[in-house]
């Protein structure tokens, strides 16, 4: 190890800070205006040799079957699933090798590198070493899901359950995303790499600067999917990096222009996957994107993920890319375009237990702008005595993708109802949490529902078969929940409605699961939330 990062990471030493529940709740936004959708050219693409045969054309792509990599323990991890009945007839599939191919050396990821292989640890910089002289960006980061893509203890024993289970097959194939050069390098390649005390330190850094920024092209269309994914990106280690300036030249390194960085393609290949064996889509966030009216009009990821939350949401707003100027080195303060590194995504849990509380803020406020409440009644009025109709519309007003996304059969993201008497008490109730976290039976949940080859639930991504269903909601869509609530006969004066929609990376039963004794608390975010009164009828 390098004795000048250690004593930076000791410098900052992380600490625990338990999660806690937060209900703040933002005003709307505006009803954004959807313009007419128009083809966007695809950005080039640097060509790669093609894989053996068994390609899987991405017209083929069977619909609704999208989501989530990472997952864990199987079957009544949410609470309120079912069991399935099996099937009369199964048919147990054959485990195969994986197959051996130079085209992919650190295959089933599909990262490549230029020059010799495996790449020298020496051609990459640690992420403290770049903070010298970027600062800011570096402290941003720093709070990132990047920055803890190793470190995540939730990723960490999925890996680990994933690779025991099938003993060692989805090593390279979790490994790749989460420390590319660990893996390039051959200094993590296993489950047991992640976990030792000799891995050096640049491995443990994650998804840091000089992974990003050695990144020279992508070749995910020439993928055994035939779509981004799987870290189907090409790594050009040493002194040159790329990004999105021209003149960026120093005596650290070279700077060269980018276009792929200013593009969402540089984020496909790792917010895209497909399962190491069947190629079956597991994660779809990218081609969500893609096929929504902000790709059309020219938002990128980075135009929400690497912006301020109020420019995101006016992106959202007028569908026109957020422009800002700011700070990328110490050696020129001002750039434009300018993108923060906040990487704010759903993962607050994370940033509060890393001791990033200014991260976890803006991750919680980014969640309480991208969706909307609105709420029908059936009548003007409660009647003692009858049913009471409710109808509630959730709108994805601000995110460029589905809510959930990415691993949505492990995302919890759902609708909370409580009708209540003047005096506060609650009569009727559905999805309401209780002493262990748990959502109660028959809630509506926005989620997936995957299976594995007998039919059974799981949430385990080596063991999807396919997916039942898919109830998250895409960009600038909207779903109608219906409710019927029984108005007791005794109620006075008035009746009161709360609607609330709620969020959380993952259930506290599947932290619990995972982490055992070392199990953090999963808080609840309420994404919106919506009230109303009723007068109740002759009383």
């Amino acid at each position: 190890m390098k004795a000048a990062y250690l004593a930076l990471v000791m410098g900052a030493a992380l600490f625990l800070l338990p999660g806690r529940g937060t209900g703040a709740t933002l005003t709307e936004i505006p009803k954004p205006v959807v313009p007419s959708v128009e083809e966007q050219a695809s950005p080039p693409l640097k060509p790669a040799v093609l894989p053996k045969p068994g390609q899987v054309s991405p017209e083929k792509t069977p619909a609704g079957q999208q989501e989530p990599p990472a997952p864990p323990p199987d079957a009544g991890e949410t609470g309120n699933k079912p069991p399935l009945a099996k099937p009369g007839e199964t048919v147990q599939k054959t485990e195969e090798a994986l197959p051996e191919t130079p085209t992919y050396p650190f295959y089933p990821a599909l990262i490549q590198v230029d020059g010799e292989v495996p790449a020298s640890l020496d051609n990459f910089s640690g992420a403290p070493e770049c903070g010298t002289c970027h600062k800011k960006i570096y402290s941003e980061w720093q709070g990132s899901m990047h920055a803890a893509a190793f470190t995540d203890p939730v990723w960490r024993a999925l890996m680990a359950m994933g690779s025991e289970e099938t003993g060692g097959k989805t090593d390279k194939f979790c490994i790749g995303c989460h420390t590319p050069a660990g893996l390039v390098t051959e200094d993590v390649t296993k489950a047991e790499d992640v976990f030792s005390e000799d891995t050096d330190l640049v491995s443990t850094f994650g998804v840091q600067c000089d992974v990003c920024h050695s990144i020279s092209g992508s070749h995910g269309r020439q993928s055994p999917a035939g779509e981004p994914g799987n870290g189907a990106f090409t790594l050009s280690p040493g002194k040159v990096k790329r990004g999105p300036y021209e003149n960026c030249d120093t005596i650290a390194h070279k700077g060269v222009l980018s276009p792929l960085h200013t593009t969402s393609l540089i984020c496909a290949d790792c917010h895209q996957a497909f399962h190491f064996s069947s190629n079956l889509p597991l994660e779809r966030t990218y081609d969500e994107w893609k096929h929504s009216v902000y790709a059309q009009k020219g938002i990128q990821c980075q135009h929400c993920h690497m912006m301020p939350v109020e420019k995101a949401v006016e992106a959202a707003r007028t569908l026109t890319p957020p422009t800002m100027s700011g700070p990328a080195s110490d050696l020129k303060p001002e750039r434009t375009p300018f993108f923060p590194h906040w990487f704010l995504g759903g993962n607050y849990p994370m940033a509060l237990r890393e001791g990033h509380q200014d991260h976890a803020r803006e991750i919680m406020h980014r969640l309480q702008t991208a969706a909307s409440l609105d709420l029908e009644v059936s009548d003007a009025v409660a009647v003692p005595g009858r049913l009471l109709k409710l109808k509630v519309k959730v709108k994805n007003v601000a995110a460029g993708h589905n809510l959930p996304t990415s691993l949505v059969e492990i995302r919890q993201m759902w609708l909370n109802i409580e009708a209540r008497d003047k005096d506060g008490r609650v009569f009727y109730h559905s999805g309401a949490l209780d002493g262990s976290g748990t959502i109660e039976q028959d809630t509506k949940l926005f989620d997936a529902y995957a299976v594995d080859a007998n039919g059974q639930h799981t949430i385990k991504p080596w063991k999807i078969d396919h997916f039942l269903w898919n109830h998250s909601i895409p960009p600038k869509g909207m779903e109608i929940v219906g409710y019927t609530i029984p108005v007791p006969k005794e109620i006075r004066k008035e009746v009161r409605l709360v609607v609330k929609l709620r969020y959380r990376p993952y259930s506290q039963a599947l932290v619990n699961r995972l982490l055992k004794d070392k199990a953090y608390q999963v808080s609840v975010v309420d994404m919106a939330e919506k009230r109303i009164v009723l007068p109740v009828m002759g009383k």
